[in-house]
């Protein structure tokens, strides 16, 4: 005789092939209805970044002030004016700029530490004559071969004496090189040749 429990062992894998078709059916139907969703999609194009520039421009570009015969009493240029030096900011951002200057010794004679250079602001607030040379004084000195700061300092960051031009302007300066009265005999025939170094860096996010 028959166990009565022996028909029901045969259904559960019926029920089980069921159970996992259904479960097939309903991965498919999920998976159709997933790639029938309605999307939408922009592009923005067209995002361009451009540096600025920092462009510092100095005229005259080469010879400031020359002289081959310079006296004691000398000053170059002759008579109270200055020689004017247009510094310009030609780029387009902001900057503060310094000047360094250097000289040569070559002969031995020193004249570089008797001559002195003077820098002056224009005679006038905003103006840009130097016929007069009474502008503010910048700088007032001699020039060694190691080099000197004469107006502000080069190094990073705002600096005492820094002077400070915005995109798109200039300003003069007055330079003017004078040998004393008093310069001894043994400078007679000296020869220095003078540097002078403008540098500019940004003011935007540097203090």
């Amino acid at each position: 005789m028959e166990s009565p429990q022996r028909p029901r062992r045969r259904r559960r894998p019926v029920l089980l092939a069921l159970l996992m078709t259904g479960t097939a059916l309903m991965a498919a139907t999920g998976a159709t209805m997933s790639l029938a969703l309605f999307t939408s999609q922009t592009a923005v194009a067209g995002n361009v970044f451009t540096t600025g520039t920092i462009v510092l421009s100095v005229n005259p570009t080469s010879t400031i002030f020359t002289s081959t015969a310079m006296m004691p009493g000398d000053s170059v240029p002759t008579g109270p004016a200055g020689a004017p030096v247009t510094v310009s900011n030609t780029g387009t951002g902001d900057f503060r700029y310094a000047i360094t200057g250097s000289s040569t010794d070559t002969d031995s004679k020193h004249l570089n530490t008797v001559l002195q250079i003077t820098v002056r602001q224009p005679d006038t607030a905003g103006g840009s004559s130097c016929t007069a040379f009474t502008g503010a004084l910048l700088f007032n000195g001699v020039v060694p071969t190691a080099g000197v700061n004469m107006v502000g300092d080069p190094s990073p960051g705002n600096q005492a004496g820094d002077r400070t031009l915005v995109a798109g302007t200039n300003e003069t300066l007055c330079f003017k090189a004078a040998l004393p009265i008093g310069t001894l005999i043994a400078f007679q025939g000296a020869t220095s040749t003078y540097t002078f170094t403008f540098t500019a860096e940004q003011t935007a996010n540097n203090p």
